[in-house]
């Protein structure tokens, strides 16, 4: 018994499980699956213990599969999706398996046709002119574009010869960016 500091209780010490074992019990380990009951071993023996103790011991392969599936939910009870629902869902990599991801393109032509790249010196130069910020979408573009040609229109500014050439790169950037992003 350790008695420890001044007025203390003492504390109950738990001697090792093992057969023949007396030294002290600190490490717990399942008595079975449920988790509930434990043996109290010291750490030589918890150790052995662990070693050759299998959770899933009697279980046939269907009742282990089964077992993992309810371990990955943390055993809550689950529900397939409600096809009220399924149709408000955006699932673009058809994670609930609804069948309605887009089909994959078959060649890297096809995918650059798909989602064409916007890394080129004329587009990067294009999106500066824009003054865009990412994500950079077809509506972003032309909101854009809409008011810059506003402000530097030459009939809104007197003919103003930079205002002008200002005009004529916002819409070459435009075309650009709008041909790429089609």
């Amino acid at each position: 018994m350790d008695f420890g500091k001044k007025g203390a209780t003492p504390s109950k010490q738990r001697i090792c499980d093992h057969p023949n074992c007396d030294k002290e019990g600190l490490y717990r380990a399942p008595k079975d699956r449920t988790l509930r009951e434990h043996y109290w071993f010291c750490l030589e023996h918890v150790q052995q213990y662990n070693k050759n103790w299998n959770y899933y011991e009697g279980l046939g392969p269907e009742q282990i599969e089964e077992e993992i599936r309810r371990d990955i939910v943390g055993h809550r009870p689950t529900w397939k999706v409600n096809d009220l629902y399924a149709n408000r869902l955006k699932d673009p990599f058809d994670i609930l398996g609804l069948g309605r991801r887009r089909p994959r393109p078959t060649s890297f032509s096809e995918q650059q046709k798909e989602r064409p790249s916007l890394v080129t010196i004329e587009h990067l130069e294009a999106i500066k002119t824009l003054k865009l910020t990412p994500p950079i979408t077809l509506d972003s573009v032309k909101k854009n574009y809409k008011t810059l040609a506003k402000k530097y229109h030459p009939d809104k500014n007197n003919g103003d010869k930079k205002a002008e050439e200002t005009f004529k790169s916002i819409t070459c950037a435009y075309r650009l960016l709008l041909k790429a992003l089609k």
